[in-house]
């Protein structure tokens, strides 16, 4: 069994408390982390040296500033602090110290406390370096027990350096998904409530796309243009570069915050647009993601960007431009077609949830847990006479065609009812499209019997591509073949009470995870006398996508203790979650959901869905 030591306390060596990438990354981990319990401690640069732009705001009881910016030597300031630290480490207990961007620490004055570090605690680094320093920097003198990477290509020059086994690849964090009421955001914010307002803020261009938007109001005079800069020099530069440009009226507003992230989250809520726009003239250091966009994609207002690298990793999140005729028409479609708005936002917010504070904290947990344990590992025995499953000269009718449904057979379902094992498992055709096969055994190992057609297949809109054709061309020209283009994949099959249910792959125009069900008894029933593929389909009681429009799979679904559930769940006072449509023959019943959002697991938990409903939650395996 493994040896678990808990966590202890989690010290974080970062920025904090500044608009600037590190810090929007470090907030929701930190407050997510303290929320669910954890002692947390973070040591940050002082006000006068600050990494991005300083908040407005009051630094909270658990900060210490401790530090100058990259150990620059300034008059007055002590390029590093390590005192108040040490004695969170030495004296408190804390035994987790999590490193945030080591190029911007003090390297020199760190090193030399380094060993004290190590005694006491499991040393991590979450890095944001996006290449590699030279050889002989001092950035690689530190022995870290794990490195922590967000990007592919960060770990591939980590490895260079450090054991595989220490290299860990995470997800960027979003914010909490927020819902506040717009009429009310723009009350509190003095904002016209009858105004179609654009933001834009931050470290963005605000002249690059002002001709576009300028047009846009000049055409519809409901447009309301806001700018949040960060000092009232910025306003002045930003009001004369327009007037230098011609322009007779700028912005509507042109506003000097600087505040909490909460009432950015009530600005972005008042707005129906927001565009970023980087622009030739900011680049931020290293950057190669748009922190911003992670911090407000799941607030409920649709984001209009320009078209390049920053905002290429959000996908159909987001609606990009590269024009100001590409700008102006998307702005248009985003005010005021609302089928493509409220698109635009569900994959905002699926976005959001698969990026949630809970999901990279629980990753982050997960590395910190792995450090702090020392595993016996045993290896698996595979069985002698394997393959079980081969691929078989069968042929079904579709659409009075003989097709060859079983080119592979592979990744299935296991589930034994009375004293027999059932496999449901994936047959993929020569069509491309994949369908789920059904084999039995009563030792689990030798075959008993199998059936020549699929017992399921797809036949809704979300199990197949709008555009088959368009699929398959794509294919050959990637891979020289055509591959998987669509179909029912990769099932998972939990028995509840008298029912069968089960979780699996629908490949249409995205990967999404789905469920259906069928009673024990009709299935039985069906493997006597059910002898079609179209008997069988009609068997199955479809309930669609289970988590529309994120892109996720391979889930298991079981029941679970109540003092299990009671234990892990999080409840969240602003009611239920409509983004989530689990199961809702279950409302009453307990239990839990795995599945797999690419590259980790989660396990949601869930009670009364009607009152509670879950997040995507847990991450308990990477």
């Amino acid at each position: 069994m493994p040896n678990l030591e808990s966590v202890n306390g989690i010290v974080v060596m970062g920025s904090w408390n500044t608009d600037g990438g590190v810090s929007r990354h470090t907030t929701p981990l930190v407050e997510w982390l303290r929320y669910r319990g954890y002692k947390v401690k973070v040591f940050t640069h002082y006000q006068e040296t600050p990494f991005g732009m300083p908040l407005e705001v009051k630094d909270e009881d658990f900060v210490t500033r401790c530090y100058t910016t990259e150990g620059k030597h300034i008059p007055g300031l002590n390029p590093f602090n390590f005192n108040p630290l040490l004695e969170a480490i030495e004296r408190e207990g804390y035994n987790i110290f999590l490193a945030e961007d080591l190029g911007m620490l003090p390297m020199k004055e760190l090193l030399e406390v380094f060993p004290r570090i190590k005694k006491k605690t499991k040393a991590i680094l979450l890095n944001h370096d996006n290449e590699p320093k030279p050889n002989d920097s001092i950035f690689w003198k530190f022995d870290w027990d794990a490195v922590i990477n967000f990007l592919p290509g960060q770990n591939e020059f980590m490895v260079k350096h450090y054991p595989s086994e220490r290299v860990y690849l995470a997800t960027f964090p979003c914010y909490p998904v927020l819902r506040i009421d717009r009429e009310k955001a723009c009350r509190g914010l003095n904002l016209p409530v009858d105004k179609k307002i654009i933001l834009t803020f931050g470290e963005y261009d605000f002249v690059a796309p002002f001709n576009a938007l300028y047009r846009l109001r000049e055409e519809d005079p409901s447009v309301y243009l806001v700018a949040l800069v960060y000092t009232q020099d910025r306003k002045d530069v930003l009001e004369n570069r327009l007037k230098e440009q011609g322009f007779d009226k700028g912005y509507d507003e042109i506003r000097v915050e600087r505040s909490s992230w909460q009432r950015r989250a009530e600005y972005v809520s008042a707005s129906q647009l927001v565009v970023l726009d980087k622009g030739k003239v900011t680049i931020g250091k290293g950057a190669i993601v748009s922190s911003t966009t992670f911090q407000i994609i799941g607030w409920g207002t649709p984001i209009l960007a320009s078209d390049n690298f920053w905002f290429r990793l959000f996908g159909n999140a987001i609606l990009r431009y590269s024009s100001n005729k590409e700008l102006t028409e998307q702005a248009k479609l985003l005010l005021n077609d609302s089928s493509t708005r409220e698109e635009v936002i569900s994959h905002a917010q699926a976005f959001a949830y698969s990026h949630s504070p809970e999901r990279v904290s629980s990753q982050i947990l997960y590395i910190f847990q792995r450090c702090l344990t020392s595993s016996q590992y045993r290896k698996l025995r595979r069985f002698r006479d394997n393959p079980i499953l081969k691929v078989r000269p069968v042929y079904i009718n579709i659409d009075g065609n003989e097709l060859y449904w079983e080119k592979l057979v592979y990744n299935p379902a296991a589930v034994r009812i009375n004293g027999i094992t059932y496999l449901l498992y994936r047959a993929l055709g020569e069509d491309g499209i994949s369908r789920i096969g059904l084999w039995w055994s009563s030792d689990g190992y030798h075959q008993d019997g199998r059936l020549p057609f699929p017992i399921f297949g797809p036949q809704e809109d979300y199990e197949l591509p709008g555009e088959m054709k368009t699929r398959r061309e794509q294919q050959r020209k990637l891979y020289g073949m055509v591959r998987e283009v669509g179909g029912t994949e990769d099932p998972r099959v939990t028995l509840i009470d008298d029912t069968l249910y089960m979780t699996y792959t629908a490949y249409g125009d995205m990967v999404q995870l789905a469920m259906a069900k069928i009673e024990v008894e009709d299935f039985l029933k069906g493997i006597k006398e059910v002898n079609s593929y179209e008997g069988w389909n009609r068997l199955w009681v479809r309930n669609g996508p289970v988590f529309k429009v994120l892109n996720d799979k391979d889930a298991v679904l079981f029941p679970v203790e109540e003092h299990q559930v009671r234990q892990h769940q999080i409840s969240y006072p602003k009611g239920r979650n409509k983004f989530v449509t689990l199961f809702p023959e279950l409302l009453e019943g307990k239990f839990a959901l795995i599945h797999r959002i690419p590259p980790d697991m989660q396990i949601l938990y869930t009670e009364e869905l009607r009152n509670i409903s879950p997040t995507v939650g847990k991450t308990f395996f990477m």
